[in-house]
C-alpha cells in the first residue's frame, strides 16, 4: 500500500453554511461539481482494539471501485495514510499487514475478530483549488453515519493539502471561516462513528489525559495538550442541544481552564506576538461560559434543593422560577457567543497558532537543541509550587481575597500536574503525582466552599433585586427567599484548617516530575 502524510482541516456546516462557502469565488467549482456517492465501512474488533491503538481501517466504495485505507493517528493535524484499490468487499488483511497496523494483526485472535463497526454514506462534491502556493482539495460532504440503529447527520467541508505549503491550507481555512458560518472540528467521521456505536455520541465528555512521552520536547508536549483541550471543547458541542447543557457547559469551561493553565505553564516557550491576544480571547470565552455556569450551579445546587426541602416556604418557588428564566437567557447568550464570528474565529486561530504560530516555527527552526519536557517541568512546576507556598503561608490569618488567590493558584497547579497523569502512571512517579494532585484538589475544594458561599450570597441578592412582580415592583417574596438562602454560611475556620492541612501535604510531596517515564 502507498503511504503518505495526510494534512486536512474539517469544518461542520449547515445547509446555509455550505451555500455561503460555495459563494466564495475561489470555491465556485463546487457549485457545479457532480455529487459522487461514497459508502465507507469501518472495521474493528468488538472491543475497538484498532481504534484504541490509534488506527482506522476503512473500505470506501465509490464509482471507481473499492479503496482500502489505513490511517494512523499522530500528533497535531497530520496523520499517516496508506491506501490502494482492492477487488473485494472485505479488508485485504495481507495488504494491511504491510502497513504499521500489521504489528497488531500479528495477533491471530484479534485478526479473526475484525468485523464491520459502522458505515458512513455521503454525497461528495469536490474540486481542487490553488491558494497561497498550495494545491488544496475541497470537499463538501452531505450524508450520515450509521452504527446499528443509531444515526447521526454529516454536513461537512474538508480542506486537504495535496501539495505545496501548509500556509496555503491555513490561509484558505481563514478565508472560509470569515465568509461562511462553519465551525472548525477536530472530530473525524470515524470518531463520530465509534462514539455513535458506543452510545456516547452527543454526551458530555471529560478530558482524556494527552498522549505524552517523557522524551518529548516541550513544544511537542504543549501541542499535544492544546489539541486535547480543543478536542474536548468540540466533543462537548453536540451536548449543548440535547438537554445536557449543564454538564456540557461545565466540561467546556474545564477544557478552556486547562488550556489557559497550559498557556501559563508553557509561557516561556510560547509567548510570541500572537500570545497576548489569544490569551485575552480565551478569557472572553471562559467568562461567557462562567456566567452560565454560575447560574446553573446556583439553581441546581442551592435554589432547587431548598425548594425540595421546603416546598411551602414563602418565595422559594418564585425565586426558582425567576432564576430558571435567567438561566435560559444566559444559555441563549452563550450559544450566540460560541456561534458568533468571534467564537468561530477563536477556535481556528487557536488551532493554527498551535500548529504554525511564530513560537512553533521558531521551535522547529533548528539551531540549539529544543528544551525537553522534563527540563521545562522542573523549572516551571518548581517555581509555581514555591509561589503557592509563599502565598499560602499562615493560611488561617489570610483575608478572603488572599484565600481566593491561593485557591486559584492551587487549581491551576492541579490542572498543570494532571496533564502528566499518563507519564506518572508507575512506581514512585505515580505515588508522588497522586499525592500532589489529590492534596491540591482538597485545597481547591475547601477554599472553594468558602468562596462559593460568599459568591452565592452576593449572586442571589443581585438576581433577586432584578425580580419584579406583576405590578412591576420588586417582588418581596423573592427578596425574602433570597435573603434566607444567602444567610447560610459554612464553617469557615474548619474549611481553612482542612485546606491548610492539604496544602502542607501538597508542598511536602516529592517532585513527581523527576521520575517521569521516557
Amino acid at each position: 500500500m502507498v503511504g503518505e502524510r495526510e494534512l486536512e482541516l474539517k469544518f461542520l456546516a449547515s445547509s446555509t453554511g455550505l451555500e455561503a462557502a460555495a459563494r466564495i469565488p475561489l470555491l465556485a467549482p463546487l457549485r457545479t461539481a457532480t455529487p459522487v456517492s461514497q459508502i465507507s465501512t469501518y472495521f474493528d474488533t468488538p472491543d475497538q482494539a484498532l481504534q484504541k491503538a490509534g488506527f482506522i481501517l476503512r473500505l470506501r466504495k465509490g464509482s471507481d471501485g473499492v479503496i482500502q485505507t489505513v490511517k494512523q493517528e499522530g500528533f497535531g493535524l497530520e496523520r499517516g495514510e496508506w491506501e490502494e484499490a482492492i477487488a473485494t468487499q472485505q479488508p485485504d488483511l495481507e495488504r494491511v499487514a504491510r502497513t504499521p497496523l500489521g504489528a497488531i494483526l500479528a495477533d491471530k485472535d484479534l485478526r479473526a475478530r475484525i468485523a464491520p463497526a459502522f458505515t458512513t454514506t455521503v454525497q461528495r462534491r469536490k474540486a481542487q483549488v490553488t491558494f497561497g502556493r498550495a494545491v488544496i482539495e475541497v470537499a463538501f460532504d452531505e450524508g450520515e453515519v450509521a452504527a446499528g440503529e443509531a444515526r447521526a447527520p454529516i454536513l461537512e467541508i474538508e480542506l486537504e493539502l495535496k501539495s505545496g505549503r501548509r500556509s496555503g491550507l491555513f490561509g484558505l481555512a481563514r478565508k472560509l471561516v470569515r465568509a461562511a458560518p462553519v465551525d472548525l472540528s477536530l472530530i473525524s467521521k470515524s470518531e463520530r462513528g465509534y462514539r455513535l456505536a458506543s452510545g456516547v455520541w452527543g454526551a458530555p465528555v471529560k478530558m482524556t489525559p494527552p498522549q505524552l512521552d517523557g522524551a518529548m520536547s516541550a513544544a511537542e508536549a504543549f501541542s499535544a495538550i492544546a489539541h486535547g483541550c480543543l478536542r474536548q471543547m468540540m466533543l462537548n458541542a453536540p451536548a449543548f442541544g440535547n438537554g445536557q447543557e449543564i454538564e456540557a457547559v461545565h466540561q467546556t469551561r474545564v477544557a478552556i481552564r486547562r488550556l489557559r493553565a497550559a498557556f501559563a505553564l508553557f509561557r516561556p516557550l510560547i509567548a510570541d506576538e500572537a500570545y497576548p491576544a489569544l490569551a485575552e480571547e480565551l478569557k472572553w470565552l471562559s467568562d461567557q461560559l462562567g456566567a452560565t455556569r454560575d447560574i446553573d450551579v446556583l439553581l441546581t445546587e442551592t435554589v432547587q434543593p431548598a425548594v425540595a426541602r421546603e416546598p411551602e416556604a414563602p418565595g422559594l418557588a418564585e425565586l426558582a422560577a425567576f432564576i430558571a428564566t435567567r438561566q435560559a437567557a444566559s444559555r441563549k447568550a452563550l450559544r450566540e457567543a460560541m456561534a458568533s464570528p468571534r467564537g468561530r474565529k477563536l477556535m481556528l486561530d487557536l488551532l493554527l497558532w498551535v500548529e504554525d504560530g511564530p513560537w512553533r516555527r521558531k521551535a522547529l527552526a533548528g539551531g540549539a537543541a529544543p528544551e525537553s519536557l522534563k527540563d521545562l517541568l522542573s523549572r516551571r512546576l518548581r517555581s509555581s509550587r514555591r509561589k503557592l507556598a509563599a502565598l499560602g503561608e499562615n493560611l488561617s490569618e489570610l483575608p478572603e481575597t488572599d484565600l481566593h488567590e491561593v485557591r486559584i493558584r492551587a487549581k491551576k497547579l492541579r490542572y498543570q500536574a494532571a496533564f502528566f497523569d499518563r507519564l506518572a502512571s508507575e512506581g514512585k512517579a505515580a505515588k508522588r503525582h497522586r499525592t500532589f494532585v489529590d492534596a491540591l484538589e482538597r485545597v481547591q475544594e475547601s477554599l472553594g466552599a468558602i468562596q462559593d458561599a460568599q459568591a452565592t450570597a452576593a449572586f442571589l441578592e443581585e438576581q433577586a433585586r432584578t425580580a419584579v412582580n406583576e405590578a412591576g415592583e420588586h417582588d418581596p417574596l423573592v427578596l425574602f427567599a433570597a435573603g434566607r438562602l444567602a444567610g447560610a454560611h459554612p464553617d469557615r475556620d474548619a474549611l481553612v484548617a482542612k485546606a491548610a492541612k492539604a496544602l502542607g501535604k501538597a508542598l511536602a510531596a516529592k517532585p513527581f516530575w523527576k521520575k517521569l517515564q521516557g
